[in-house]
C-alpha cells in the first residue's frame, strides 16, 4: 500500500525544468510540422467569414446594436482604447522579439500573414461594399463607418496567431488574452458597424492558418535535451535518451536506461502532439461506435488517465510497464515515465507465438477486466511480452469501469490479434478454451470493422484475415449461427444493382437537361445575385445533417455520427431511383442490421424515421392552412399515361396482398409468426423513443430538416430579388414534397420543378424567376447530391458498414 501511495504521489501534477526565462518554444533549426488543428480551425472561420461577407450591408439587429454600443459610458473609452492599443502594441512586440533573437523563419511567417491577411481584406471588402478600399484603410489603419473589414484587427490577429504557435506556453497564453480583449475593445473604439470587427478577426484566423500550414510550426514537443533534464529534475536518474523508432500519434516517445540498466519509457504529450492525438479522439468518436472513452481535453489530463489505468491493470495482476512518475514540465507538456521493457506481439517471431503464450494473453485481458479496466486498443503492438509474461501495454484510450460491450469489444480485438499472429484457427482455438462456447459465442456479433482499431485492421489485411470468414469460424466453434453481418463481395447482386441505378440515375438527369431551354434560363440566372444563390446552395446541403439526427433519435442503439451522415448522404443517390422516403427507409434498414441492430429492430427503427419524416411534414401543412394566412392552390394534374397505369397496378397488388394474408392459412401463420418473434425487438425499438433526448433528436430532426429547406428554397428566391415568407415556403415545398412521395416516379422528377414552380409563381414570383429558383432549387438538393453521395455508398460499402 505504501508502494502504490508513494506513486500515487508521483502522479500528482509538478512543473520541471524551468530553466530562465524563454520567448520561443524550441531552439532555431528544429524540425517543423504542419499540424492539423490548423485546417480544424482554419476551414469553419473560412465559412463563417463568407457567411460575414454575404450577409453586409448591416442588419436591423446590427444597426440596434451599434446604437447600444454608442450608449456605453464615456469614461470606460480610455480602457478600451488602451486595450485596443495593446493589441497592436502586442504584435509589434512579436515581430521585435523574432528578429533579435534571428528567428527568420518566424519573421518571414509574420511578413507573410500580413500579406495574406491584406490580400484578404481588399477581396472582403470588395465583395461586400462593392468597391476597392482605400490605401489608408490597409496601410495606415484608418476606419470610417463604411469601412469592412478593419484592416488593423485582421493584421494584428494574423501576427499574433502565427507568431504565437512558436511561444512557450505563458506567453501564448498571455497573447491569446490581448486578442480577446483587443476585439472586444476595438468594437466600442472603431466607428464602424460591429459585424466588420468579427470579421476582421476571422480574416486574420484564415490568414494564420494559411501560413501555418504552408511553412509549418515548431514541434509540439519539446527537445530530447529538454525532456532528459526534466526527468532527472524529477528524480529519475537516466543516463542517456534517444527518441523511440516508433512515433504514434499524438505523443512523443524516448527510450533510456536506469543506473541498475532497467529500460525507461518516457512519454511526452507536448502542445502539437496532443493535438494530433485530440483530433485523433474527435475523429474516432465521430466516426465509429461509442466505445466510452472520454474526451480528454488537457494533456495532464491524458497522462493521468493513462498512469491511473497502468496502475489498476498492474495492481489487478496484467503484465505492464511500472508507472516511475507523471508530472508537468515548466514549458507545459505532461510527461509519464514508465519502467520496464516489452516486445510487442507483432515483432515476436513466429515460431513464438505459441498456444501458451495465446492462452497467456487471454488471462491478462481477463485480469485486466477484473480490475475494471476496458484497453479499448489491443493490437499486435499493445499486446506484449513483459519480462516472460504475455501482458498488456500503452493504456491511452482505455476506460475504467467499463460496459460489457467495452469488454466484449477488447476480446473480439484479441481474437483477432492473435489471428494475425497465429493464424485463426489456432487463435479461434485459444479463445474456445479461454472463453468457452457461451463466451466466444458472446463476443462475434463485435467482431467486425468498426470494433477494430485502425492498425489492427491493416495487420488483418496484410495478413489476409478477413473478419468476415474469422467471425463464421467463430460461430462454427461456438456452435451458434453465424451472425447477420455477412461479407460482402466484390462482385454481388446489390454491386449489379448499384451500376443499374447508376445507369437510370444518369439517364433521368440527361433527360430532364435536355427538355429545357437553357439559353432562357441562363439569362435569367445571369441576372441574379449569386450570393444569395450560393448561401441557398450551401443551406441546402444542411438538412443531411438534422436527417442524421433524426435517424440516431429513431434506433435504440448507440451509433456514430459521421457513418450515419454518409448514411444520408447515400440516400441522395438512392433517391434518383426510388421515391424519397422508400429510398431512405430501405437504406436505414440495412445500414441498421450492419451496425448489429436486429432485423426487426432495423426495420422498426427505418420505418419510424421515415414515418415520423411524414407525419411532421403532414402536421407543419395543416397547422400553416389552419393558422397561417398561406393559401397557395397548387393546381397539379393526376399522374398520366404510364405513371396511372402504374398506380392502378401497384394498387391491385396491395389488395392481392391483403386478401392473401386474410384468406390463405399458411401465408397468414408464417405472417403471424415471424411478427410473435419479432414482437420483443419492435418492442424495444418503440420503449427507447420513451428516451427524452432521442425522441427530440427524431422529432427535432426532422422538423429542422423542413426549415432547413423551406430556407434554401427562400434563398434561391431572393437570389432573384423576391421576398417569399416562410410560412409560404414550407407550405410550396412541403406540398411538393408529399405529393412526389406518392406517385411511384424515380425522386419526383418533373412532377417536384413543376409543383415548385406553379408554387412560388402563386407566392408572387414572374414564371421565368420562379422556373429558375425551382430548378436551381432540385439541383442542389436532388441533382448534385447523389454526385457526394455515390462515393459515401462506396465508402460506407467499403467500410462493411452497409
Amino acid at each position: 500500500m505504501d508502494v502504490f501511495g508513494g506513486v500515487l504521489e508521483g502522479l500528482r501534477p509538478r512543473r520541471v525544468g524551468a530553466r530562465g526565462p524563454r520567448v520561443f518554444s524550441v531552439s532555431r533549426g528544429t524540425r517543423r510540422f504542419r499540424r492539423a488543428s490548423d485546417v480544424i480551425v482554419g476551414v469553419p472561420a473560412l465559412l463563417l467569414l463568407a457567411a460575414l461577407v454575404v450577409a453586409y450591408p448591416p442588419s436591423t439587429i446590427e444597426r440596434a446594436l451599434t446604437s447600444l454600443l454608442d450608449s456605453m459610458p464615456a469614461w470606460l473609452v480610455p480602457l478600451w482604447s488602451v486595450a485596443y492599443d495593446l493589441l497592436a502594441l502586442w504584435a509589434l512586440l512579436l515581430v521585435v522579439a523574432a528578429v533579435v533573437a534571428r528567428r527568420a523563419v518566424v519573421v518571414l511567417e509574420a511578413a507573410g500573414a500580413l500579406v495574406c491577411a491584406a490580400a484578404i481584406t481588399v477581396v472582403c471588402a470588395r465583395i461586400a461594399v462593392g468597391s476597392w478600399p482605400d490605401a489608408d484603410e490597409i496601410l495606415w489603419w484608418e476606419a470610417t463607418a463604411t469601412t469592412f473589414p478593419v484592416a488593423r484587427v485582421a493584421l494584428c490577429t494574423a501576427v499574433i496567431l502565427t507568431v504565437g504557435g512558436h511561444l512557450v506556453r505563458p506567453l501564448a497564453r498571455a497573447g491569446r488574452w490581448i486578442l480577446v480583449a483587443g476585439v472586444l475593445a476595438a468594437t466600442l473604439v472603431e466607428p464602424v458597424s460591429p459585424g466588420a470587427i468579427p470579421t476582421a478577426f476571422l480574416v486574420g484566423v484564415v490568414a494564420a492558418a494559411v501560413i501555418r500550414l504552408a511553412l509549418g510550426t515548431s514541434a509540439g514537443h519539446p527537445e530530447t535535451d529538454g525532456v532528459l533534464a526534466a526527468v532527472q529534475e524529477l528524480g529519475v536518474t537516466v543516463g542517456t535518451l534517444e527518441p523511440a523508432a516508433r512515433q504514434p500519434a499524438g505523443v512523443f516517445v524516448a527510450r533510456g536506461l536506469a543506473p541498475d540498466g532497467s529500460p525507461l519509457l518516457v512519454k511526452v504529450y507536448g502542445r502539437d502532439a496532443y493535438d494530433a492525438h485530440l483530433l485523433e479522439r474527435l475523429w474516432r468518436t465521430a466516426l465509429y461506435r461509442d466505445d466510452g472513452q472520454r474526451l480528454r481535453l488537457s494533456r495532464i489530463e491524458a497522462v493521468e488517465h493513462e498512469a491511473l489505468a497502468t496502475l489498476l491493470a498492474r495492481q489487478g495482476g496484467v503484465a505492464t510497464r511500472e508507472v516511475v512518475v507523471a508530472a508537468e514540465s515548466a514549458a507545459g507538456d505532461a510527461l509519464l515515465v514508465l519502467r520496464g521493457d516489452a516486445t510487442a506481439l507483432e515483432d515476436l517471431a513466429p515460431e513464438a507465438v505459441d498456444d501458451d503464450r495465446l492462452r497467456a494473453a487471454w488471462r491478462a485481458l481477463a485480469r485486466a477486466g477484473a480490475a475494471g479496466i476496458a484497453h479499448m486498443r489491443v493490437g499486435g503492438r499493445t499486446v506484449a511480452l513483459v519480462g516472460d509474461e504475455v501482458g498488456l501495454v500503452d493504456f491511452a484510450g482505455s476506460v475504467v469501469a467499463p460496459r460489457e460491450d467495452q469488454l466484449l469489444t477488447d476480446r473480439a480485438q484479441l481474437l483477432a490479434t492473435t489471428a494475425v499472429a497465429a493464424g485463426p484457427d489456432r487463435a479461434v482455438a485459444a479463445a474456445l478454451e479461454s472463453l468457452g462456447p457461451e463466451g466466444l459465442a458472446a463476443l462475434a456479433p463485435y467482431l467486425q470493422p468498426a470494433a477494430l482499431p485502425p492498425g489492427l485492421r491493416r495487420s488483418l489485411e496484410a495478413a489476409d484475415v478477413e473478419v468476415d470468414e474469422l467471425r463464421d469460424r467463430v460461430a462454427a466453434a461456438a456452435g451458434v449461427e453465424p451472425p447477420e453481418l455477412v461479407k460482402l463481395r466484390r462482385v454481388t447482386w446489390w454491386s449489379l444493382v448499384q451500376v443499374a441505378l447508376l445507369v437510370l440515375a444518369t439517364t433521368t438527369v440527361l433527360e430532364a437537361l435536355g427538355a429545357l431551354d437553357l439559353d432562357e434560363l441562363g439569362a435569367t440566372i445571369e441576372d441574379a445575385a449569386w450570393s444569395w444563390l450560393a448561401l441557398g446552395f450551401v443551406v441546402a446541403q444542411l438538412p443531411r445533417i438534422t436527417q442524421s439526427l433524426s435517424t440516431l433519435g429513431s434506433v435504440p442503439a448507440r451509433l456514430p455520427f459521421v457513418p450515419v451522415y454518409a448514411m444520408q448522404l447515400a440516400t441522395g443517390y438512392m433517391n434518383l431511383a426510388l421515391p424519397s422516403n422508400f429510398a431512405r427507409m430501405a437504406v436505414n434498414i440495412r445500414f441498421f442490421q450492419r451496425q448489429g441492430v436486429p432485423p426487426a429492430g432495423a426495420v422498426t427503427a427505418g420505418a419510424i424515421d421515415s414515418f415520423t419524416s411524414t407525419v411532421i411534414q403532414a402536421l407543419l401543412l395543416v397547422v400553416l392552412l389552419l393558422f397561417t394566412e398561406a393559401s397557395l392552390d397548387l393546381e397539379l394534374e393526376t399522374p398520366a399515361g404510364d405513371s396511372l397505369e402504374l398506380v392502378a397496378v401497384l394498387a391491385v397488388l396491395a389488395a392481392v396482398t391483403l386478401l392473401g394474408l386474410l384468406l390463405v392459412r399458411r401465408v397468414r401463420t408464417a405472417v403471424v409468426d415471424r411478427v410473435r418473434a419479432w414482437w420483443p425487438e419492435v418492442r424495444s425499438a418503440l420503449a427507447g423513443l420513451r428516451a427524452s433526448h432521442r425522441l427530440a433528436l427524431l422529432v427535432g430532426g426532422s422538423l429542422a430538416t423542413e426549415l432547413l429547406f423551406a430556407c434554401a428554397l427562400g434563398l434561391f428566391a431572393q437570389g432573384f430579388g423576391y421576398d417569399v415568407g416562410l410560412a409560404d415556403l414550407l407550405l410550396v415545398n412541403i406540398s411538393v414534397s408529399l405529393l412526389a412521395s406518392f406517385i411511384p416516379i424515380p425522386g419526383g422528377i418533373g412532377v417536384a420543378e413543376l409543383g415548385l414552380t406553379v408554387g412560388l409563381f402563386a407566392a408572387g414570383l414572374p414564371e421565368d424567376a420562379a422556373l429558375a429558383a425551382a430548378l436551381l432549387y432540385r439541383a442542389s438538393t436532388f441533382y448534385l447530391p447523389p454526385v457526394w453521395g455515390f462515393f459515401a455508398l462506396g465508402w460506407l460499402r467499403r467500410n462493411a458498414l452497409l
